[in-house]
C-alpha cells in the first residue's frame, strides 16, 4: 500500500523533485484554483451551455443532457453507460476558456501542446460524466503519459495501486491491451487472477475542485458513487519520454509493423527536437 499526499499551494519546484522526478502520485487540493472560473462546472453549466452535444458510444449517440440525465439516475444496480466521453479538444474546445491557465501552473512542460502533437501519438483531453455504479477498467495510461485527473463536479473513489504490482494486474498482450487488466475490481475472480489477492491498493476520495497527479506507468481504477464530471490533461516531457516513445512503437507494431517503425522514428525525432527546445527555454 502507498501513501498519496494531499497538497494545498505546492510550489512547481517541489512538485518537480518531490513527485515527478520520482513519479510518486499527489493530491493537489486547491490547483484549479489558478483557473479564472474556479468550480463553476455544475450540470447545469454543461446543459446550458453544451446540452445538444454529440457523441458516440457503443454504436448509440448521447448528448451532453441526456448523459446528465443517466447519470443522475444511475444506480449500482442500473448504471448509466460509461465511460461516454466528450474530447475537449474537438467537440467541447470553449470549456478551454474557463480553465485558463490550463497548466495550472503545474503541467509544463507539456510536449503534447505542441502543434506537431495535436490530437497525435496519445494526445488527449476527454470529458468523462458518471453516475453511481459507474467504474472504470483497471489500466495505466495509455501511452504512458502521466496523467492529471481533474474533478471539475462530485466526488469519486480512486484506486491506486503500488508501480512494482504490475504482474498481479495480469495485463493484456498486444498493442493497447497490454495497458489494460481484466480485473473486475467491483468483484474480482480470484480463482482466475489468483495473484491479485496479493495486491495492496489505495483507495482517495477525490472531491471537485481537486486534482491527481498519476505519473506514468502507475495502474489504477475509479469509482463513483452519485453524479459526477471530471478531465484528464495527459502529459509527456522528458521525465516519461522513453516509456511514451516505447508504447508508440509497441501499440502500433501490434496493427503494422512499418507504421510503427515511422511512429518510433517520428516520437524519437519530436523528442530530441523538444528536449533540445527545453534547454533552449522553448516553452510548452
Amino acid at each position: 500500500m502507498i501513501t498519496i499526499d494531499r497538497r494545498k499551494d505546492l510550489s512547481y519546484k517541489e512538485f518537480i523533485e518531490k513527485y515527478q522526478k520520482p513519479g510518486i502520485p499527489v493530491i493537489l487540493e486547491n490547483a484549479t484554483q489558478a483557473w479564472k472560473s474556479s468550480l463553476i462546472f455544475t450540470p447545469e453549466f454543461f446543459r446550458e451551455r453544451f446540452g445538444n452535444r454529440t457523441t458516440w458510444f457503443s454504436n448509440k449517440e448521447y448528448t451532453v443532457s441526456e448523459l446528465l440525465d443517466l447519470t443522475a439516475n444511475s444506480t449500482k444496480e442500473n448504471p448509466a453507460p460509461y465511460p461516454v466521453k466528450f474530447n475537449i479538444l474537438t467537440q467541447l474546445p470553449e470549456i478551454r476558456e474557463f480553465m485558463d491557465p490550463m497548466d495550472m501552473n503545474l503541467v509544463k512542460p507539456n510536449w503534447l501542446n505542441h502543434k506537431i502533437l495535436k490530437n497525435k501519438l496519445g494526445n488527449g483531453m476527454d470529458l468523462h460524466i458518471g453516475g453511481a455504479g459507474n467504474c472504470y477498467s483497471v489500466h495505466k495510461d495509455a501511452y504512458d503519459v502521466h496523467a492529471w485527473l481533474i474533478q471539475l463536479y462530485g466526488e469519486k473513489d480512486v484506486i491506486i495501486f503500488p508501480r512494482d504490482q504490475e504482474e498481479l494486474m495480469y495485463p493484456g498482450k498486444g498493442g493497447l491491451l497490454e495497458s489494460r487488466s481484466p480485473i473486475d475490481i467491483a468483484n474480482p475472480d480470484y480463482e482466475k487472477y489468483p495473484r491479485f489477492r496479493e495486491a495492496t491498493p489505495t483507495t482517495i476520495t477525490l472531491k471537485a475542485g481537486e486534482v491527481l497527479y498519476i505519473p506514468s506507468g502507475i495502474w489504477h481504477t475509479t469509482q463513483a458513487h452519485g453524479q459526477n464530471i471530471s478531465t484528464i490533461i495527459d502529459q509527456v516531457n522528458s521525465s516519461n519520454y522513453k516509456a511514451w516513445r516505447r508504447d508508440v512503437y509497441v501499440y502500433k507494431k501490434y496493427h503494422n509493423k512499418y507504421r510503427a517503425i515511422l511512429d518510433y522514428g517520428a516520437a524519437t525525432a519530436i523528442g530530441n527536437a523538444f528536449k533540445l527546445g527545453e534547454l533552449m527555454g522553448m516553452k510548452f
